[in-house]
């Protein structure tokens, strides 16, 4: 029989955050997120996804928002965030141009391409070793091919 693997630390996706805001989590998403509210599990936000949300809240994309100060409340409370540097940009661009390949070779995302954002959490989710909570497609179709887990 074998053991299942405890969760200590995962990089959330702001599709994960948009989910949640509107009651749309996978479960296995949804019961990952809830540790990481109750502190048993690190989650960490990439930089990048915060930029990403604070434009979603600029564009009233998230109503359980209701203001900027809402938002960095909720992200300091219950998350990490996980900056970048000159070699994790380097890092990404490769995992972008690598990306947009793979997304031409499959028949239902060939005309998508991965955007900058995805690309800076699939490295940081290689460089730190850790599963990714997203939901979206483009994203969880590059990050499986790049050997990373993907949660939803």
């Amino acid at each position: 029989m074998e053991k299942k693997r405890e969760l200590k630390t995962v990089i959330v996706d702001t599709y994960a955050i948009l989910a949640m805001a509107y009651g749309e989590l996978g479960k296995e998403a949804e019961k990952v997120l809830l540790g990481v509210r109750r502190g048993d599990v690190v989650g960490y936000l990439p930089i990048t996804v915060v930029y990403e949300l604070c434009i979603h809240i600029l564009r009233g994309r998230i109503p359980v928002f209701e203001s900027m100060e809402e938002l960095k409340t909720f992200i300091t409370k219950y998350f990490k965030i996980a900056e970048l540097r000159l070699e994790d940009y380097i890092e990404a661009a490769r995992i972008k141009v690598e990306g947009d390949t793979m997304l031409k070779e499959s028949i239902e995302l060939r005309n998508r391409s991965l955007s900058f954002i995805d690309s800076t959490i699939i490295w940081l989710a290689i460089k730190m070793k850790i599963p990714i909570i997203t939901g979206d497609k483009d994203l969880a179709y590059v990050a499986k091919r790049k050997d990373v887990e993907v949660i939803w």
